[in-house]
């Protein structure tokens, strides 16, 4: 569901385990947020987006936008 967020954690080379360590939350719980099962908190969202050295809208808002406009669901 957040391709960028992917797209960046490619570009960064962390997996989803180190991420899941920033944020303090398990890999499967950070597996759930990234598929759309679950949602970031904001709180999650400016750390992720801090240790990215993006927005917040330019990691997560694009991509919920997009499924809004094209009717797709998680």
């Amino acid at each position: 569901m957040y391709s960028k967020l992917k797209g960046l954690m490619v570009e960064k080379r962390i997996t989803q385990q180190e991420l899941a360590q920033i944020l303090k939350i398990t890999a499967s719980a950070l597996n759930y947020k990234i598929n759309g099962r679950t949602d970031f908190s904001v709180t999650e969202a400016k750390l992720v987006s801090n240790f990215f050295g993006k927005t917040i809208e330019e990691i997560f808002v694009f991509d919920e936008f997009n499924k809004i406009e094209t009717g797709r669901n998680a």
